[in-house]
């Protein structure tokens, strides 16, 4: 055999007794595998490494659609077979490529390497010719065996047919001539505890490695004549069991519950989908009822199959393929600007049945009956699901890649509105309604026990309601498909300043911490800022936030000794949804290296403020600049230092006794130096020049870029003169203040990006002598090593292109605009090294 899964990990009989029915068709597929091998001894099966020819049943459903790609991806020598419903081969073909099309998975180079009968695979020999199935035995090295009827509402007597002794000509198929391995794609659904969530009297179960499923369970929850879909599934595994048992090579995959793909293409019929819909139509949801994310990418579960399959080493038989850290938290329908009222589900029902059989629920009311009391209980989702994920973990030999829950809602909700005219149902028009976003942060305040005014003061709340009037004004031109995203992204900002506020209340100590001489690199944009910051950052004496622990600052069990720093801190989970679901390190591709382990702007925790000009470089906010131009930020820069009491916290409980210097960096910070500084009396500064006219085309560039991916598109001149007059208006500023406190100056040191760029460590060496900071020969070869590493990446990685022309400047309107910052620098002597 091509395996030896059988012995490395015996797969445990199943415990209990099958309802009868069940009974009789296992005992008649297991007669049906005795058979097979009385009649001839079949050759061995060849390795996965040899695969030539597969055979896919079920190519034409949602997950065969994806796996057919990934198995023509994988390896360029294999052929895919297909049996298809359909009146002829050339029929089925047609059905397969349009289904395929309509997932964005097909290519047309696949087709000279796909083969289709026209068949059905519940019939005998799958319906094919003498000579047609004597090929297929012939040929085939591999079997994937994916075709079922889906249907989650139905008897087991009216799915047994297709979904139990449907596989009785796969295991015959596979047991001719010679054995084939047999890959069956089977349910996680026959865990009834899976099923309902884990929640209730299955909150303390757990699903090991080649667990079965406990039958009397089963029967207690799982009506034969309701529910018999979970039903016949077990059946059909437990006969591919029985056959691998008998010598067969098998792979039993218990796929998750999927309702979509990680590109966003989804079914519109599933549970979450109907539920979804039906709130639609009626206005309101059931209670308890969230963003589930235990919903795995259908590509995702077929890519690990694939690459499983290929493995001739694989050790398992049975894989519990589902994501066992699927979130950190669960998501409201309200925090994507759907805040319908939470009703109990029988008056949520009662609202749905008023619309008869236009309601999307009306011919599922038992399966939602069944299930209410579990998947409408409202409890945050766990972090951990309590399913052993061991066996995809080593046999798979690729990376799996789970997307969050966030990333799918934002794809899901681009793909649905980009194929509008072909959804079967109800898309709801989303606004940015400031009274939703309030209910929302009033509910973060009770869960957290702290006082909205408290939390939220009125400041804070003209900002919110700042930001929402300019993100639902024309000029903005927020895109449809990203209106939810941003009314996520309020919604975390609230969520997040309740959690502070929490955590300040039980830990009072917070509000005690010490941050002493932090440094601030405030040079402008495009000036060398990031990568000055990540250079320093590689000296132990600074402590330098990352990008994940930025998302979310707080953990809820507060317990940052033992994981701040390390792979295992639940905020890298979150941040990487966030990063993907906003798609920032595609967009910055080029322009700005984004990665979690790495030093960033101070922009989240400005953002706290509701009050900061960091919004208004992501969206076109023309009234919100103008009020910001008139209030100013001063209180973003108490919410900057109270905020990174809770970090300072963090890092001493991580390492105690010690306290790291503070290193910060945002070109913003220009703007408004005196309420920096008011915040941070002992502050320094490091300032970063360029000559204007280098920068500007970059920074117009990069926001545009930004915009581009939330914004409808707007002259490009326009956005040149918006963003020189912010630009110039940032550097008068810092100007200004600079003149004025010259008593200031032995705090400041000006670094030119030419010498940056020339002599790094030069520059690092300078400033640590004008501060009168020791350096230690291990940072500075900490920084030679990193800074060697970012050379090598920039020789390989495609360069961001620019011309200031392309937004509507000149050199003479660049140097008029900078006019006062020019003569700053040439005043103070600095011009001539400095630019």
């Amino acid at each position: 055999m091509a395996t030896a899964s059988a012995t490395r990990h015996p797969v445990p009989p199943l415990g209990g007794t099958l309802p009868p029915d069940c009974q009789r068709d296992l005992t008649t597929l297991r007669r049906s595998v005795r058979a097979a091998l009385a009649e001839a001894t079949p050759a061995p099966a060849v390795s996965p490494a040899d695969f030539c020819n597969v055979l896919v049943t079920g190519a034409t459903g949602f997950v065969g659609r994806f796996l057919v790609q990934d198995l023509l991806a994988h390896k360029s020598e294999v052929t895919v077979h297909c049996v298809v419903r359909a009146e002829s081969a050339e029929r089925g073909f047609e059905r397969l490529r349009a289904n395929m099309e309509h997932a964005e998975t097909w290519d047309d180079a696949f087709t000279s390497r796909i083969r289709v009968y026209a068949g059905d695979v519940s019939q005998s020999r799958f319906g094919l010719s003498h000579d047609d199935f004597d090929r297929l035995c012939r040929e085939i090295d591999a079997v994937y065996h994916l075709a079922a009827n889906p249907n989650l509402i139905a008897s087991y007597r009216s799915l047994r047919q297709v979904n139990a002794l449907g596989v009785r000509e796969v295991l015959r198929l596979c047991l001719s001539v010679r054995l084939k391995h047999l890959f069956h794609v089977s349910t996680m659904g026959v865990f009834p505890e899976y099923v309902h969530s884990f929640a209730g009297e299955y909150s303390d179960c757990y699903i090991g490695d080649h667990a079965q499923p406990d039958l009397g369970r089963m029967k207690r929850v799982m009506p034969l004549g309701l529910l018999g879909y979970t039903w016949s599934k077990l059946v059909a595994e437990q006969a591919v069991l029985f056959a691998h048992q008998a010598g067969l090579p098998v792979a039993v995959f218990r796929f998750g519950q999927t309702t979509m793909a990680s590109t966003g293409y989804a079914q519109s019929d599933t549970p979450p989908q109907l539920v979804f819909a039906a709130a639609v139509q009626v206005g309101m949801i059931p209670q308890g009822f969230t963003m589930r994310a235990t919903d795995d990418p259908a590509d995702t579960l077929t890519r690990m199959c694939t690459d499983i399959s290929m493995n001739a080493n694989r050790r398992f038989t049975i894989y519990n393929c589902c994501n066992n850290a699927p979130s950190y938290r669960a998501m409201q329908l309200a925090e994507f600007g759907l805040d319908y009222p939470e009703v109990p589900y029988t008056v949520f029902k009662r609202a749905c049945q008023a619309h008869g059989d236009a309601s999307p629920m009306a011919r599922s009311w038992p399966l939602f009956d069944h299930f209410a009391p579990y998947w409408f209980r409202g409890s945050e989702t766990a972090q951990t699901l309590p399913v052993s994920d061991r066996a995809i973990r080593e046999d798979c030999p690729g990376d799996i890649n789970w997307p969050g829950p966030l990333t799918r809602y934002v794809r899901y909700n681009r793909w649905v509105r980009d194929h509008e005219e072909e959804w079967p149902q109800a898309i709801p028009q989303l606004g940015v309604s400031l009274d939703s976003v309030l209910n929302q942060a009033r509910r973060y305040a009770r869960d957290n026990g702290v006082s909205f005014d408290t939390t939220y003061p009125e400041w804070m709340l003209e900002g919110l309601a700042r930001l929402v009037e300019g993100f639902n004004a024309p000029e903005a031109g927020l895109l449809a498909k990203r209106i939810g995203h941003c009314t996520f992204d309020l919604c975390r900002i609230l969520r997040n300043n309740a959690e502070l506020a929490g955590e300040r209340t039980r830990l009072p100590e917070i509000g005690r911490q010490p941050i002493e001489q932090p440094v601030f690199i405030v040079g402008i944009n495009r000036t060398g800022t990031t990568f000055l910051h990540r250079l320093l950052a590689r000296d132990r004496r600074f402590w330098a936030l990352r990008a994940y622990e930025y998302v979310e600052p707080v953990i809820p069990d507060g317990g940052y000794a033992a994981v701040v720093g390390t792979p295992r801190d639940p905020r890298r989970i979150k941040a990487a949804d966030v990063f993907e679901a906003g798609g920032i390190v595609d967009t910055l591709a080029g322009l700005h290296h984004v990665g979690l382990d790495e030093p960033e702007e101070d922009i989240p925790i400005l953002r706290l403020s509701l009050k900061t000009w960091v919004f208004a470089t992501r969206y076109r906010l023309p009234r919100y600049v103008r009020w910001l131009e008139e209030s100013g930020t001063r209180e973003a820069y108490h919410v900057h230092r109270r905020t990174m009491q809770h970090y300072n916290y963090q890092r001493r409980a991580c390492h105690p006794g010690s306290q790291g210097q503070w290193i910060f960096k945002m070109p913003t910070h220009l703007m408004e130096l005196g309420a920096l500084l008011e915040a941070y009396p002992d502050a320094l500064f490091i300032q970063t020049h360029r000559e204007p006219v280098e920068f500007m085309g970059s920074w117009c560039s990069l926001v545009e870029r930004f915009r581009s991916e939330i914004s409808e598109p707007r002259p490009r001149k326009e956005l040149g003169t918006e963003q020189l007059r912010a630009m110039s208006r940032m550097l008068d500023r810092a100007v200004e203040f600079r003149r004025s406190h010259p008593e200031l100056e032995h705090r400041w040191h000006d670094v030119s990006f030419l010498d940056l760029v020339r002599d790094p460590i030069a520059v690092v060496v300078g400033i640590y002598r004008r501060f009168g900071w020791s350096m230690e020969s291990e940072s500075i070869e900490a920084m030679k090593a990193w800074f060697w590493k970012q050379d090598e990446q920039r020789r390989v990685e495609q360069r961001h292109k620019y011309d200031i022309a392309d937004h509507g400047l000149t050199r003479e309107m660049i140097d008029e605009a900078f006019a006062r910052y020019r003569d700053f620098l040439s005043g103070s002597g600095h011009r001539a090294s400095l630019l």
